[in-house]
């Protein structure tokens, strides 16, 4: 059974290890250096260690009998153009041995309904432009680009596109 776990503090080696595993499939799209000093165990439980204390976002687990196999972050948008009754999904990672199993449909499946039901009527995220495998899987849930785009200051140039849909 599949399930959904509010991450907490002592969930921040978890989320670091699914994170480092996930970011794999970013190989063609950063540089080596931006992924040796970034994408390291070290760095994201930090990352989270911060992320959890400061608890202004939500965190899953996605487990699945017990055994974790990716994570979500949804929470209030970070972009002030956005219209009121909107939340951002700032994360969607599955360990790269769990993609293609269905647990992403599963998961956006879940927060559609609980954020609808909480009187929320859209829904946003950010996604890299180069990222066409996660572009492909967002439109097939009824997300669009809506015109918005930023670069991220990283090595090199990396396009964000932000994508939304209506609940």
């Amino acid at each position: 059974m599949i399930d959904l776990r509010l991450a907490t503090i002592n969930d921040a080696a978890e989320l670091s290890r699914i994170q480092v595993d996930s970011w794999q499939v970013f190989t063609d799209i950063f540089t080596p250096a931006y992924m040796a000093s970034h994408n390291t165990f070290e760095r994201r439980f930090l990352y989270w260690m911060n992320v959890l204390v400061r608890d202004s976002d939500r965190t899953y687990l996605i487990e699945e009998d017990g055994r974790s196999v990716g994570y979500a972050t949804i929470g209030y948008p970070r972009d002030d153009d956005l219209p009121p009754g909107t939340l951002e999904l700032t994360s969607l990672y599955l360990r790269r041995a769990e993609i293609g199993k269905g647990y992403g449909a599963h998961v956006l499946r879940r927060l559609f309904a609980s954020i609808k039901k909480a009187g929320y009527g859209r829904l946003s995220l950010w996604v890299l432009k180069d990222n066409q495998h996660a572009i492909d899987f967002y439109r097939h849930f009824g997300f669009d680009f809506d015109g918005v785009e930023m670069t991220l200051p990283i090595h090199g140039a990396i396009l964000e596109c932000r994508m939304s849909r209506q609940l």
